[in-house]
């Protein structure tokens, strides 16, 4: 008959086990570690069955192990990966079966977790049950001996920003793995060395010893930098003394940033019996393993503590501050950069800039590429609908800074806005395109009582009323449609062939004005964050504006181009240019010179081109014509 202890958050696996095992196995169950251990405590089990649901799996497999170490036990788990069985083999898992599983297959990891596990003998003395290993006088530093060491190795990480729990964690795993009742961990603290953490040494001796590097234990670990074993160094008097104190038999040093910084100390084997030539080279090992582990915490608290001293310092900054590493990631942003974009920096931090858009991104990577600061960069954010100002400096190899501030929006007076050039030109505009409309529906409408028997008038009157109506509604909803500002939807794409669709448009037109097409793309076909539809809108007001410009024929030239980290669309035409006196007005709303038309064109051109981080300008222009160039930031590689 076998006992097996399942530890598990639901009776169904026992059901399962019940199932494929022999009836006259024992099984029982506990539904936590902290139960299963005093279980353990109490009575003998042949074989550990831990399940890996939430709240067990490792957890529950160190607790256990921790006060049975050569426990025969079964890790059910519920993924297959190598990885995840390595992890559960190294904490100290005899065998791992992955669910589900059939009966054969449990029968087989239960047998194959049993065979390897140790013998027992019965104490003399007592009715409780030893591993055998207790009575081996000459036994070497086997399997299990070096399972516990690389247990120890694997949860130290979890202690280095706390210096006791990580030295309490290595003294309890020298007495276990040395299977000696006294272990100490000695480290250096303000210019004296103490004992840290114990296992077995009394509080009162822990406590009040003091050691220095002018003699003693100390002085001796420091000049030989090697093992001292208390009865084979017998000549180092001041050190054999320290280390009896102790209750110590071995001490071996503790090496941090090239000088020793402490000492761990096991005492004489709980057996009695002598240590192998393995048991001291295992003890080196674990020590030069500690050390660099020691090394590492206090990098961590370093780390941590200047970490924390800088997020002091910029929290009362004003501006936004963002750290971008060489690698091209978020590495830190403050509340009011959070605050700023809209950002929480649990979201952003660890990925890509591009996650701070691309007005950013272009900044840090340029400044990353070229290393050279660059100050008062200015760009709209569509996700803040506004203006920020960025300041950026390189660290080296540490990546760059990036200050930036959200530029406040110009607040204009009452009388300013009453009395604004844009309400003069919204309210002539409206009233030109309402007013031929409104005289042919006032016309028909006097007429109607006197003519209204007349079939041809009323079918007249039906037929230009409903067409001067939809044109007046026309009016309507195109002032609707600038007023409204539909949220970008950005993707990655090709700035060539948006403009080259954008053109295809205009073919027929081109063709019957007589007006002949010249193009120049940027061979390395640039690629931007675009919301397609809507920036093809924008290139098309621009081109109507130019094709209007040309009644009489000409060449209208389109030319895409790389410069600055920007890709400009270049639109040129052969028209009459713009008379400088209107230069300074034709991207305001409902500016016009010509008779049909709200005067939206470049004004929604301009404002869509901002929206996506770029801006709109009117190069030049002439009697030979006119250029217009949009620019927006090239897309960085991710």
């Amino acid at each position: 008959m076998n006992v097996i202890l399942v530890i598990a958050d639901e009776r169904a696996i026992c059901e399962a086990l019940r199932a494929a095992l022999p009836e006259t196995d024992l099984i029982l169950f506990e539904a936590s570690a902290e139960k299963a251990v005093r279980r353990l405590n109490t009575m003998q089990v042949d074989a550990l069955v831990i399940d890996d649901s939430p709240g067990l799996g490792a957890q529950a497999l160190g607790r256990v192990l921790e006060t049975s170490p050569w426990a025969a036990t079964l890790v059910l788990s519920s993924r297959s990966d190598s990885e995840t069985l390595a992890n559960y083999t190294l904490a100290g898992a005899r065998a791992c079966l992955v669910k589900p599983f059939s009966c054969e297959a449990l029968r087989a990891g239960l047998d194959r977790a049993m065979r390897h596990r140790a013998p027992f003998a019965t104490d003399e003395h007592t009715s409780a049950q030893t591993p055998m290993h207790a009575y081996e006088p000459m036994r070497e530093a086997g399997v299990g001996r070096h399972q516990i060491a690389l247990r120890w190795l694997s949860r130290a990480s979890n202690y280095l920003d706390d210096p006791r729990r990580l030295g309490q964690s290595l003294a309890d795993a020298l007495t276990d793995t040395f299977d000696t009742v006294r272990g100490a961990v000695l480290a250096e603290t303000n210019s004296h060395v103490r004992v840290i953490a114990s296992q077995g040494i009394s509080p009162h001796v822990t406590g009040s010893l003091l050691l220095g590097f002018d003699s003693g234990l100390m002085r001796w670990l420091e000049e030989n930098g090697c093992l001292f074993d208390r009865l084979l160094q017998a000549g180092a008097v001041d050190a054999a003394k320290e280390l009896q104190i102790l209750g110590g038999r071995l001490a071996v040093p503790l090496v941090c940033a090239g000088r020793v910084c402490g000492a761990l100390v096991i005492g004489e084997k709980a057996s009695g019996s002598e240590y192998t030539m393995e048991d001291r080279e295992l003890f080196t090992v674990l020590a030069r393993c500690a050390s660099g582990i020691f090394e590492r915490s206090q990098s961590h608290r370093d780390a941590s503590h200047h970490q924390h001293r800088l997020n002091t310092v910029f929290a009362s900054v004003p501006a936004g501050v963002v750290v971008v590493s060489a690698n091209k990631t978020v590495a830190m942003m403050n509340q009011q950069a959070e605050s700023i974009l809209r950002l929480r920096a649990v979201d952003v931090l660890g990925r890509s800039v591009q996650k701070l858009g691309s007005g950013f991104a272009d900044a840090a990577l340029r400044t990353l590429s070229d290393s050279q600061p660059r100050a008062n960069q200015t760009f709209h954010d569509p996700a803040v609908n506004g203006t920020l100002q960025l300041n950026t400096a390189p660290m080296g190899a540490d990546g760059v800074v990036i200050l930036f501030t959200k530029v406040p929006e110009k607040t204009v007076s009452a009388r300013e806005a009453a009395y604004s050039p844009f309400w003069e030109h919204l309210a002539g505009r409206v009233a030109q395109e309402i007013k031929n409309p409104m005289v042919a529906i006032n016309t028909f409408a006097q007429l109607l009582p006197r003519k209204y028997d007349s079939a041809d008038f009323r079918d007249a009157f039906s037929s230009v009323v409903q067409k001067e109506v939809q044109r007046i509604n026309g009016v309507v909803e195109t002032l609707s449609d600038f007023a409204r500002r539909p949220e970008l939807i950005l993707r990655r794409a090709n700035v060539n062939e948006t403009v080259r669709d954008a053109l295809r448009t205009f073919n027929d037109e081109l063709a019957a004005r007589a007006i002949k097409v010249q193009s120049e793309w940027e061979p390395t076909s640039p690629e931007a964050d675009l919301d397609v539809s809507r920036f093809q809108h924008a290139v098309q007001q621009v081109l109507r504006n130019s094709v209007d410009a040309m009644s009489g024929g000409g060449t209208l030239k389109v030319t895409t181009r790389r410069k600055d980290g920007t890709c400009q669309i270049v639109i040129d035409d052969t028209g009459p240019g713009i008379p400088p006196g209107d230069m300074p007005d034709i991207f305001m709303p409902f500016y016009s010179t010509k008779e049909h038309g709200m005067g939206l064109g470049l004004a929604t051109a301009a404002r869509i081109v901002q929206e996506h981080a770029g801006d709109l300008k009117l190069a030049e222009s002439s009697d030979k014509g006119s250029s217009f160039v949009l620019s927006i930031p090239v897309a960085v590689s991710k």
